[in-house]
């Protein structure tokens, strides 16, 4: 597909064609989002806490793959992604950690394909494209695709299916059509319904079914509506609803029903707004119950709403965020929450389980720089730390700094002094560490900093003498790889702390000597960078951290004794200074970190835990009531758990790691009993490895 085609359909709003889809009735609890990052070739993984996302990583489709469209299987087994260029991209799900495994074979088909939808029996996957309406088989076993049938449609760009019965409807955006079809569940052949196809408004772009399947919805691009139409629950047949079509706003792209088919909400991409109306459920009509709700600055492109909650989930396309919308019970929509993606949001399909997803500390790993090592240490539900039997772990000279992914399956390691890399796997029952094959591998001078991304797709390290930055990607087995072009110029002198925002899109680096934070993208295809700028810290910055939705990130300067605060442009990840950082008068900090709901940031150094409060919607912060905390003894680093249950600190001086018990309503911290506990020579770094349940 070339540009201008691509540019096209993108405007057009390709958007999730599983939005009339049924949840199955043994997944009740939401636990994954996944959104379609079109112009980015990534699909973004978040867990639902509630009426809060989590990003937990990303999928990398292919190089030009487009994914405009996802859809989930009615098991939650599989996923599979509509490519806007070639094909459907099938995916194994993980339902406790939410990762995707590319499903042997994929992609299957050809041609572009700009919808896709899953038939309630899970037999059959149908898409919508280029090459038509098709039909593909489902393994129930791999989830592989087998092309079964096929119908004519010259430009169907979105399909829905009625998740009663066993039809499908495709619209068509140049013909200003919408087409149906019954598909034989055994064969998966697709035949025309009774008077198929049914005009519509000009230029429509989506469907959605109510989970009844009664009634059926088109938002018509042009014409600034949306057409009605009840299912004749026998042959398919559509009749036009009375007064359709009904207003909308401008340029309306995508409609979802809620799951009590009460209420439908349609975005409208040109004036940035949501339609919001109540459904007559006798007659399919629709009544607006508010003004449009404003998405702010950024078009609303894929919809799709929480099977068991009042919740409505937004693709915010122009700003990289996914937004997630409350609803009373008059159908109002309110703001809950928003997160950034990877790229541009065009769909977004949910995965539920049994139960909701929830973390809890699992192991404590802690580097040495004296002994030369790595602890590890068992987490028990009270936080207390029992040594590993097959502890310590051998690393190179002068381990540094150390990082985990989110998944718990690695540890990395940057070695100072003998300028290396250790790569460790991750027992998962015993907490044991292995040497990845090939480990350790050359970094370069002085690396101080390290960081990987939460699927450990690739680890970056801070050379500070050689003003570098290495980048690795990360196999499987835990083996590093330089990415093409490593190592990279720095932006500043003497590169130490390194941080990936939450959507895995951009590094940041504090640049001690330069005063300053540097700005580097990363190809989601080959880990390399793109130095995107620096911005202005204070003096000596050694630390930095991002809040858990990417919006702010903070900088801890060691010299000139404060925080510097600065906003992070969704799209491109450019930093803009945000006034009034605090001030920790003359105690030396040396680590930073948020927790993982956001609401507050801990520092560390000398002999003091310092802890900040977030408020407002700007990334302000205030001195949390009884803070500095002590008991700690010339702290390097901290690290907080998943759960925000706890927090532990490698103290250098006393060559011990102290645990702390967060308060969740207030942030306060109290020592763990038995804190502080033994640890190696000179501790140097902390991390946490969390589990899923």
């Amino acid at each position: 597909m070339d540009s201008r085609l691509k540019t096209i359909f993108l405007v057009v709003g390709l958007v999730v064609a599983t939005l009339g889809a049924p949840v199955s009735t043994r997944a009740l609890v939401p636990r994954f989002a996944y959104v379609a990052n079109s112009q980015d070739d990534t699909i973004s993984i978040f867990a639902i806490e509630r009426a809060h996302l989590r990003a937990v990583g990303y999928t990398y489709v292919g190089p030009g793959s487009d994914p405009v469209s996802v859809a989930v299987t009615p098991s939650q087994k599989f996923l599979f992604a509509a490519s806007g260029r070639a094909g459907v991209y099938g995916y194994s799900i993980d339902g406790i950690t939410g990762t995707l495994t590319p499903i042997p074979g994929s992609p299957f088909g050809s041609g572009p394909m700009l919808g896709i939808t899953i038939t309630p029996s899970e037999h059959y996957a149908v898409t919508a494209g280029g090459n038509g309406i098709s039909s593909y088989s489902i393994n129930p076993n791999s989830g592989a695709l087998t092309s079964a049938a096929s119908a004519t449609s010259d430009n169907a760009i979105a399909i829905a299916v009625d998740p009663k019965v066993p039809f499908v409807f495709a619209v068509d955006a140049t013909a200003d059509s919408i087409a149906g079809f019954a598909i034989n569940d055994s064969t998966g052949e697709l035949n025309p319904v009774p008077n198929s196809p049914y005009t519509v408004g000009s230029n429509p772009r989506s469907v959605a079914i109510d989970p009844l399947g009664r009634f059926l919805y088109v938002p018509n691009g042009n014409a600034a509506s949306v057409s009605a139409f009840s299912i004749n629950p026998k042959t398919g047949q559509l009749t036009v609803v009375p007064g359709t079509p009904f207003a909308t706003g401008l340029n309306p792209i995508d409609a979802v029903l809620t799951h009590s088919g009460k209420f439908l909400f349609v975005g409208n991409s040109s004036d940035k707004t949501i339609s919001q109306y109540a459904v007559d459920r006798s007659t399919g009509v629709l009544v607006s119950v508010a003004q449009p709700f404003s998405t702010g600055s950024s078009g609303p492109l894929g919809l799709t709403v929480s099977p068991t909650q009042p919740l409505l989930y937004v693709g915010n396309h122009d700003s990289n965020e996914v937004g997630v919308l409350g609803i009373t019970r008059g159908g109002i929509l309110f703001n809950e929450s928003s997160i950034r993606s990877r790229g541009p949001a065009t769909a977004i399909a949910l995965v539920s389980g049994s139960s909701a997803i929830s973390y809890a500390a699992k192991f404590v790993y802690e580097s040495n720089a004296v002994s030369n090592d790595i602890w590890g240490y068992q987490v028990s539900a009270a936080g207390y730390l029992s040594e590993l039997s097959t502890s310590p772990f051998a690393t190179g000279t002068s381990p540094t700094s150390i990082a985990t992914d989110l998944g718990g399956r690695f540890v990395f390691g940057a070695n100072s002094v003998d300028g290396y890399v250790s790569a460790f796997t991750i027992n998962s029952q015993t907490g044991a560490l292995t040497l990845a094959p090939g480990s350790p591998i050359a970094a370069g001078g002085l690396p101080l900093g390290i960081a990987v991304d939460a699927n450990a797709h690739y680890v970056y390290v801070s050379n500070s003498t050689l003003n570098t930055i290495s980048g690795f990607a990360v196999s499987l087995n835990g083996s590093l790889t330089p990415v093409p072009g490593s190592p990279f110029v720095a932006g500043g002198s003497a590169p130490g702390g390194l941080t990936i925002d939450p959507r895995g899109k951009v590094l940041y680096g504090a640049n001690a000597k330069s005063s300053t934070v540097s700005v580097y993208e990363i190809d989601a295809e080959t880990g390399t960078l793109t130095n995107w700028g620096s911005v202005v810290a204070g003096e000596f910055p050694v630390a930095i951290a991002i809040n858990p939705e990417g919006k702010y990130l903070y900088a801890l300067n060691r010299s000139s004794f404060n925080l510097s605060c600065f906003a992070i442009d969704g799209v491109t990840g450019i930093l803009s200074s945000l006034p009034n950082g605090p001030s920790f008068g003359s105690t030396l900090l040396n680590s930073i970190s948020v927790d993982s709901l956001g609401k507050r940031v801990y520092t560390t150094g000398s002999n003091v835990v310092v802890a900040y409060t977030l408020f407002g919607n700007n990334g302000r912060l205030k001195l949390l009531p009884g803070s500095p905390f002590g008991d700690v003894s010339g702290a390097s680093s901290l690290a907080v758990d998943l759960s925000d249950s706890f927090l532990y600190v490698s103290n250098s001086n006393d060559s011990s790691v102290s645990g702390f018990a967060i308060d969740k309503a207030k942030g306060s911290l109290a020592p763990l009993s038995g804190s502080p506990f033994r640890a190696g020579t000179e501790p140097t770094s902390v991390a946490v490895v969390n589990s899923f349940e």
